[in-house]
C-alpha cells in the first residue's frame, strides 16, 4: 500500500492550523493510498502548540526551537516514512485536494519531483502588492530555469511531491532554514539531474493582516543565496 508523507510546518498559525490538518485528513487520494501526517509547530509564540494538541494522539506533532520554514520542512523529511512526499503550509493558500493530481505524474515514473504551479491554474494576480510578487516569482523561476534547465513556471510553490528517491537524493544536501529552501530545492534537483514537471493547483492567497509572512524584500535577499547553490559542490 502506497503511503504519502504529508509534511506541516506551524509557525504561529493557531487560527488555521486545525482546519488544514483536517483538510488532509479528508482530502481524496488515489485508491490504495495511506497517509502519514506530520506537524513541526516551529517554535510558535502565539497558541499554537494549543491548537495541535487534539492531533497528538494520531498524527506526529513535534514542537521544535523555530528554524524556518526550511528548517522545519528538513525536520519532518528526516522522519517521514512515505513513498511520496509533499510540503502542507498551515494556512489555508493551499488545497489538498490537489494532491492526487501532484502525485499522477510521480505514480506514472514521467517525473522524480512535480511542481504544482500557482500561475497555471485559475489565480491572477489583482492587487499591485500581489503583482510585486508575482513579478518576483518569475525572475526567480527565470534565473533557476536557466541554472537547472527546466521550464518551471513557480519556483517558489510550496508544494512540491517527492518521489522516495527524489527526497533521499535531496536530503543530505539541503541547509537552508528560510524560504530560500525551495531555490536551494530546485537547484539541487537539477545537478542530480531528476525529472520536473508542473501541473496546475488551486490558490487562495492570504494578505499580511490575515498573517502572512513572506514578503517581496525576503525573495529579493534570495539572489545571493541562489547563485551560493549554484556553485556549491555536491
Amino acid at each position: 500500500m502506497p503511503l504519502l508523507s504529508v509534511i506541516i510546518p506551524a509557525y504561529n498559525e493557531a487560527a488555521t492550523v486545525a482546519q488544514v490538518i483536517g483538510r488532509v485528513e479528508s482530502c481524496n487520494l488515489p485508491d490504495g493510498f495511506s497517509r502519514e501526517i506530520i506537524i513541526i509547530n516551529d517554535g510558535s509564540t502565539d497558541l499554537t502548540a494549543e491548537a495541535l494538541r487534539p492531533f497528538e494522539g494520531r498524527h506526529k506533532v513535534l514542537h521544535t526551537e523555530n528554524s524556518g520554514k526550511g528548517g522545519a520542512c528538513r525536520r519532518g523529511f528526516s522522519i517521514c516514512q512515505g513513498d511520496f512526499i509533499i510540503v502542507q503550509d498551515a494556512d489555508l493558500e493551499q488545497n489538498p485536494n490537489d494532491f492526487s493530481e501532484l502525485l499522477r505524474p510521480v505514480m506514472a515514473n514521467t517525473a522524480d519531483v512535480v511542481f504544482g504551479s500557482r500561475f497555471l491554474g485559475p489565480y491572477k494576480a489583482s492587487s499591485p502588492t500581489m503583482v510585486i510578487h508575482y513579478g518576483i516569482n518569475r525572475l526567480f523561476t527565470f534565473a533557476t530555469n536557466l541554472i537547472t534547465g527546466y521550464q518551471t513556471t513557480d519556483v517558489w510553490t510550496g508544494y512540491k511531491m517527492y518521489s522516495r528517491k527524489a527526497l533521499n537524493a535531496l536530503l543530505p544536501h539541503l541547509k537552508s532554514n528560510g524560504i530560500e529552501f525551495e531555490l536551494e530545492v530546485a537547484v539541487l534537483l537539477g545537478k542530480f539531474g531528476m525529472r520536473v514537471v508542473d501541473v496546475p493547483i488551486s490558490y487562495v492567497p492570504r494578505w499580511y493582516k490575515d498573517g502572512k509572512k513572506t514578503d517581496w524584500r525576503q525573495g529579493t535577499r534570495s539572489i545571493g543565496k541562489l547563485m551560493k547553490f549554484r556553485l556549491r559542490k555536491v
